[in-house]
This record gives structure tokens, C-alpha cells and sequence, in this order.
């Protein structure tokens, strides 16, 4: 392709044929012919020096035969002269067409070196680039290639070595400062024994220029197409809302009526809505538990048909009433669900426009939990009202019990002691002291006096017992030791007989198990007696229903420190009881006695005192014909407890 005489030949001279050349063959042609003809020459000039004279027969006989060589040698060697001359011809003609087809290449042609050093550029890189070819031979690719991407990334001169073509994009500098985008694809060549890379480089500005225009026209398209689906989109959300407006009419009546009939059948109350033909028109959910029937049985039926004990009663009330006012309300009893129960009825009028849509609404509430309730806060007020009444009792008890405690020990004194006075009084009746001891002695009357001074005491602390739990509580817990707190109720549960309850606490056997390292909790003492005196009490109920002759009741009481509480045990060996009533024992109002002997509040009231008062956890563990086990746990105070064990604020079911 290219062509040189050596590597600093100016650019200008690549590619042209070389005249030298053909003075070169002459003298090679000349040499020959003076090799052969010069042993003749040599021959001759020899004989003439020696002899003065030469043979000229020989002489051209000689000649006649360098001449014969010289032919055989010369014609070999004048074809290959002109063979070769035709080969190098035919050789500059081929480079000088090659030369023509590559000037006439629409693409920018570059010889390189490794280096970056330009070789040789074809007319099209001149023209597009403004250098000549002899600008060129002075020029880096670095100061032409704004970019260099080839020499910045030796992964692609790798590449190149290994063979194999590199396309990439990039931009020239042209002469007059011009940026010029290029695709350029690289190939290696061997140029005078020496590695070369070949840039076949084309312009794509006019193909980057299409492109911008294509863009542009591709967003003027999409703003188009973007202003039409708006439109469209417009229009189409204005028929939506249209749409929307008239479902969501008909969706809100609809819901309205929906939100109605489910805000009748989320009340606690059962609604039954009638017309002026006595017809049902509304029942509610409640209404069908009350009664056991469904609203699609009851609608459109009569009231008599569906309910005749209800109709009976509100005939039963109309009659009563002279004058029957718009609304009125009555009370009455019905069996329902296998228990006779209390319901409260409130009737009152529906007043429309339309006559057909006119009749009455009757509302109905079960009240025997109510009831239940109002009978045991009556029979709390009683309960309240003896207590207090027995607190002034022992109050005015506890006077003339301290004049006999206080005499019993005047009369020790007198009697017994050593006093002055009893040895005056002695002397002068001359009475024998020791005589009167031993008398008195064989009579017993110290210990009698010893007993009189011991129930005194003992019936002193009952009354301060009975004032102090009477006691209102105090807004103020204080630190209270639970087995003083414990052993006062035991003292409390021992006068509490009666031949109705048919037991006596006094003769059923406590063992204590307390231990010595537990800590004081904070409490009310009114409080924790009072949790304390349920417990025995219930217990001592549950021993007195075993009839076994040689039956020993018993009751254990355990005390111990356990984590950050305190825990109490009560254990009794009693009947036990069966899971169902272990689960509801500490449900308000529910007790396994008659009417006249519990009221079932006592167990709710003590696990509602531990759990919410004083924070505690309240538990139960009962089999029967094995006993129960009454656990509870109370906390400790902050300065006894464990820093890594705080107590939570989770509350314990009893179950």
C-alpha cells in the first residue's frame, strides 16, 4: 500500500516509482561484460608485455569465446532484468491505483504507530481536517483525537495486537478548531517490518444531526400524543365522575340503609319495629338471641304470632293505662333460654308522613344482671351499715372490758403481790400471808384470775382487730408484713360461727409454713386482712361441707419470698371443684351456695383488690375430692426488688 525508500523519507515521495533504479542494472550489465571480457583484455595486454607482440588469431579466438560465454551469462540475466522491470511496473501501477482508491474513500484513512506518531493520512482526512500531508507527518493522533479513547484504554491496543478490529466513537480537532464526531475503527498492519494500526475514521455529524432531529420530532410526536391522551383522558374522567356521581347516589342511600340496620343490630337492645296492623317490620340481631328467631321468619308476621307472652304483656300494660301516652315503659319476667330473666320494655310511636310507614318501635333490655346488681349494692349497704354498728359495739365493749381486765389485775396484786399496803392490811386483821397464798393457791383462784385476765386480753385484741378492719382505708399504702397480716385474719375467721354456717373455724387444724427472709410489701392493712379473711372464710365454708366421721380438716398457709413478690398459699383438703367452677370462681355474683348464704362477691372482690389494688397476680388450682390451692403473688417494694428482674405491667387472668 504504502512504500518508501527508508523511514525518513519525506511523505511526498511514498508511492512514486524510482528511476535509480534502471542506472543501477547498467552498471550491474557493464560489470558483468567487463568481468568476462577481462581475462581476453588481461591476456592479450600480458602477451604484448612479454613478446612485444600477440598472436591476433588466438587473440580473437579468445575473444570469439568470451564473447560465446558472455552471451550465456548476459541473456539469463537480461530476462530476469526484464522480468523483474515488468514486475515493479505492474507494482507502481497496482500502488498507484491502490494509492487513488484510497484518496477516493469517502472515510477519513489514518497510518499510526503505536506511539500515536502519524504516518500517512489519505486526501480525505486533508480535506475534512484542513492539514495537508505534510502537516500530517508532523502531527500526533493526540493532537488531533480530542478524546484519545484508543490510548486510554490499553484493553484496546490489546486488542488491536491480538488482531481483532475496535470500533469507537470519538472526536478530531480539525485545523481551523473545528469539532468534528467520528466513528473510528481500528486495524493493525505491518508497515516496513513494523506494527502499524490503520483509522478508517467516518463523519457522523450529519448522522448525529439526523438523530437530534429524530429526537425532536420523536418528542414533538410524544407531546402530541401526550396532549391527545390528556384530552382524551379529560374526557373520559369527566364521563367517570358522571358515572361515579350517580353510583355513588345510589351506593350512599343504599348505605344509609345499610349503616341503619346495622346500627339497630349493633345495639345491646332488641328492636322490633311493628306497623298500625300489629305486623313486624324491624327485628334486630338481639331481638333474634331474645327469642331464638330469625328476621327472615319474624318479618311480616304478627307480634302475636311471633312473641304472644310479649304482645299479652303490652295488651296487659294498654289496659292498666287510662290514659295511654305516647310512650311508656314496663317491666316484666320471661324464660329465656332454659332461665327465667327480667326484661325492661320502652314502646313508643313512629310519626312519617306516609300513614302506610306509621306504627310503633318496642325496645327491650335484659335488666337481671341490673337487678342483681342494685340487690347487691343494697345488701352492701346493709353489710355496711352492721359493720359500722358493730364497730360502735365493740367500741363501747371494749369500755367496761377494760375495767374487768384492769380490775382482774388489781385483785392479782392484792392478792399475790408485794406491796406495802397488803402487808399493813395483813398485820393489822392479823392475818398469816402465807397461810392466805396456799388457800388461795389450793383454790385456784391465780390461775382463774390468770384466765380472767387472758380472755380479757383476748376479747380486747378481737375488738381492736374488728375496729381496724371496720377502719375506712387510708389513701397512703405502708409497709405491712404479710404473716402479721395473716395471722390477724386467722384471729378474725376464729370467732366467725355460726350453727346456720355449719362450721367452726376453731376446730380445724392451720399449719404455717412461713418464711423467715421475706421482705414487707406495700399495702393497706384493712385490705390484705381482708383478701386474707375471704380466703379462710371460703375455706372453712368448703371444709364444713365434708360429713365424714373421721374426716380432719385442714388448712395450710405458706409463706415465701419468691422473684420480686411475695407469695401466699392457701391450701385446704377439702371437695374441691370441678374445671367449669374453677374458671368462673372469680367472676362477680357467681357462687355454688344458695341465695340466703352467699352473695358471690367475695372471691371477685378479694382477686379485684390483689390484681388492681395492689398489683398483684391472684390464681387458683382446685381437682375435686383433692382440695384448692389459692395462690397469690404481691409485689415487692422498688428497694427490695432485683434490678434485672422489674415486675411488668401485664395483668393475670385467674383461670
Amino acid at each position: 500500500m504504502f512504500n518508501a525508500k527508508n523511514r525518513q523519507e519525506p511523505t511526498k515521495k511514498l508511492f512514486r516509482w524510482n528511476p535509480q533504479r534502471l542506472t543501477i542494472r547498467s552498471v550491474v550489465i557493464l560489470l558483468i561484460v567487463f568481468a568476462a571480457l577481462l581475462p581476453t583484455i588481461g591476456a592479450l595486454i600480458v602477451s604484448i608485455w612479454i613478446t612485444g607482440k600477440y598472436n591476433w588469431s588466438d587473440f580473437l579466438l579468445e575473444l570469439g569465446t568470451a564473447s560465446l560465454i558472455l552471451s550465456l551469462i548476459i541473456y539469463p540475466i537480461y530476462l530476469l532484468i526484464q522480468f523483474d522491470e515488468r514486475k515493479a511496473i505492474q507494482w507502481n501501477k497496482n500502488k498507484q491505483d491502490f494509492r487513488m482508491l484510497i484518496d477516493q474513500v469517502v472515510d477519513m484513512v489514518l497510518l499510526v504507530r503505536y506511539d500515536g506518531t502519524i504516518i500517512d493520512a489519505n486526501q480525505q482526512a486533508c480535506t475534512k481536517l484542513g492539514y495537508s500531508k505534510e502537516e500530517f507527518a508532523q502531527l500526533s493522533i493526540l493532537d488531533i483525537d480530542l478524546e484519545c479513547y484508543l490510548h486510554r484504554n490499553p484493553a484496546l491496543v490489546d486488542e488491536l495486537k491480538l488482531g481483532n478490529n475496535v470500533i469507537y466513537d470519538t472526536f478530531y480537532m480539525s485545523k481551523a478548531g473545528k469539532r468534528i464526531p467520528v466513528e473510528s475503527r481500528a486495524k493493525q498492519v505491518n508497515w516496513l517490518d513494523e506494527p502499524h494500526y490503520i483509522e478508517f475514521s467516518t463523519d457522523i455529524s450529519h448522522r448525529l444531526a439526523i438523530a437530534e432531529k429524530i429526537d425532536e420530532s420523536r418528542e414533538m410526536l410524544e407531546r402530541t400524543r401526550n396532549t391527545l391522551e390528556q384530552r382524551v383522558a379529560e374526557h373520559t374522567s369527566e364521563l367517570r365522575k358522571q358515572m361515579q356521581n350517580r353510583e355513588m347516589a345510589e351506593r350512599h342511600a343504599v348505605s344509609i340503609q345499610h349503616y341503619l340496620e346495622n346500627l339497630i343490630d349493633s345495639m345491646p337492645s332488641a328492636i322490633i319495629a311493628i306497623n298500625q296492623s300489629n305486623r313486624i317490620m324491624q327485628w334486630n340481631q338481639e331481638a333474634e338471641h331474645l327469642s331464638g328467631i330469625t328476621a327472615k321468619d319474624a318479618h311480616g308476621n304478627l307480634l302475636s304470632e311471633i312473641m304472644p307472652e310479649l304482645d299479652e304483656f303490652i295488651a296487659d300494660e294498654k289496659r292498666k293505662r287510662s290514659h295511654l301516652s305516647s310512650k311508656f315503659a314496663f317491666q316484666f319476667k320471661l324464660l329465656s333460654h332454659g332461665e327465667k330473666r327480667s326484661f325492661e320494655v320502652m314502646i313508643y310511636p313512629i310519626i312519617t308522613l306516609e300513614e302506610e310507614h306509621s306504627g310503633q318501635v318496642i325496645r327491650i333490655d335484659d335488666i337481671t344482671e341490673k337487678l342483681k346488681i342494685i340487690e347487691a349494692l343494697t345488701q352492701s349497704e346493709k353489710m355496711l351499715s352492721l359493720g359500722g354498728l358493730a364497730a360502735g359495739m365493740a367500741h363501747e365493749i371494749n369500755n367496761p372490758l377494760g375495767a374487768i381486765v384492769q380490775s382482774t389485775q388489781n385483785i392479782k396484786r392484792r392478792l399475790f403481790g408485794d406491796l406495802p399496803r397488803n402487808t399493813d392490811i395483813s398485820q393489822s386483821l392479823q392475818l398469816e400471808k402465807d397461810k392466805l397464798h396456799s388457800y388461795l393457791e389450793q383454790q385456784n383462784i391465780n390461775d382463774f384470775l390468770d384466765g380472767i385476765l387472758l380472755s380479757g386480753e383476748r376479747a380486747a385484741s378481737i375488738i381492736t382487730d374488728m375496729l381496724n378492719f371496720a377502719r375506712p382505708i387510708k389513701d397512703l399504702k405502708t409497709e405491712l408484713s404479710v404473716t402479721e397480716a395473716l395471722d390477724t385474719a386467722i384471729r378474725l375467721s376464729e370467732k366467725d360461727y355460726n350453727q346456720k354456717k355449719q362450721y367452726d373455724f376453731r376446730k380445724i387444724k392451720i399449719n404455717k409454713t412461713y418464711s423467715p427472709n421475706t421482705h414487707k410489701i406495700m399495702a393497706h392493712k384493712n385490705q390484705l386482712e381482708q383478701v386474707f379473711l375471704n380466703l379462710l372464710t371460703n375455706a372453712a365454708q368448703a371444709l364444713g361441707q365434708i360429713r365424714e366421721e373421721n374426716f380432719k380438716p385442714t388448712i395450710d398457709l405458706m409463706v415465701h419470698q419468691e422473684s420480686n413478690a411475695v407469695r401466699i398459699d392457701v391450701i385446704d383438703n377439702g371437695p374441691g371443684m370441678p374445671e367449669a367452677t374453677r374458671k368462673r370462681v372469680f367472676e362477680p355474683f357467681f357462687t355454688t351456695k344458695d341465695e340466703k348464704t352467699g352473695t358471690g362477691l367475695g372471691l371477685s372482690v378479694s382477686y379485684f383488690i390483689v390484681c388492681e389494688q395492689l398489683g398483684g397476680k391472684m390464681s387458683v388450682e382446685s381437682t375435686p375430692n383433692k382440695g384448692t390451692k389459692f395462690i397469690i403473688h404481691l409485689p415487692l417494694p422498688e428497694k427490695h426488688r432485683n434490678e434485672d428482674d422489674k415486675p411488668g405491667n401485664q395483668f393475670a387472668l385467674p383461670i
